[in-house]
């Protein structure tokens, strides 16, 4: 599994390389990790990539690489890379020539008192990724309690199959969150959060369901607060390319709002190679 993270050194960049040791990520993983400059800025505007950058300035995003990679390393193969320009195409740009199966990120500029705030590069990367995104907040600790958004929708049933995929401790919690908008639609969720539910259980310590009527992101993000999850996982619905200007959608909300980490995971993603369901 190929892993990508991002790093500008700040305080919610280590964070999220704190939270790598928490994740049930597969122990031979490999990291790549990306610092990027920005050129600077002449009259207001930015100077072309191939205009040298101060070498202080390099030198500095090197370190910042370099270090991030060494606290990463642990017996896997880990690298660090600095590469210039718009820090949201290039990390989308490096995943994508890479083959990253995952991107990780902190959540600079992102939460409840930023909430209005737009083109972070962590929501930008969210948008344009060719992979699944993981966006770290709070205190790093260990993963008990996920909770799973389910729709429906394509999306949806991609993510629940992706994190599938991830060698899930058998301790974990999983809670799958579903909301209805009717009566007809309600009976379509509960059958297939039933099956979601039936699957996990074989991985897992234990499975709990909800499904609800009402605003999806309120009542996912309620559940993840009431179980005192560790993290989201929720389908790319309505964010991408075609759509990247899209504001309100449930992964955006949810991934405003929460306090835990969300993975928001792609319509067409790479996926990590599966592992064998644990015996109990």
């Amino acid at each position: 599994m190929r892993v990508l993270v991002g790093s500008d050194g700040s305080s919610d960049a280590i964070a999220a390389v704190e939270w790598m040791a928490c994740l049930p990520l597969p122990p031979d993983r490999e990291v790549m990790v990306v610092t990027v400059v920005e050129p600077p800025r002449r009259f207001g505007v930015l100077r072309a990539a191939s205009e040298d950058l101060p070498a202080a300035l390099t030198a500095e995003a090197r370190r910042v690489a370099d270090d991030t990679a060494s606290r990463l390393l642990r017996g896997r193969k880990s690298t660090g890379r600095v590469v210039e320009g718009d820090p949201c195409d290039q990390i989308v740009s490096v995943a994508g020539t890479w083959g990253a199966h995952l991107i990780v990120l902190g959540a600079r500029g992102l939460g409840a008192i930023k909430e209005l705030l737009l083109g972070s590069v962590s929501l930008g990367v969210v948008r344009q990724a060719p992979c699944p995104v993981l966006v770290c907040k709070g205190p790093p600790r260990t993963v008990r309690t996920v909770t799973v958004a389910l729709d429906g929708s394509e999306p949806a049933r991609q993510a629940l199959g992706w994190i599938a995929r991830l060698p899930l401790a058998s301790t974990l919690r999983v809670q799958l969150v579903g909301v209805a908008i009717d009566a007809e639609h309600r009976a379509r969720i509960e059958a297939e959060l039933a099956a979601a539910a039936q699957m996990a259980s074989a991985r897992v310590a234990a499975v709990a369901v909800t499904v609800a009527t009402g605003e999806p992101s309120d009542h996912i993000l309620q559940e993840a607060e009431r179980t005192g999850s560790d993290l989201v996982v929720v389908g790319a619905r309505g964010v991408g390319a075609a759509t990247r200007l899209l504001l309100g959608s449930v992964s955006e909300s949810v991934l405003r709002r929460a306090s835990c980490p969300v993975l928001v995971v792609r319509p067409v993603t790479r996926v990590p190679d599966a592992v064998p369901a644990r015996r109990r």
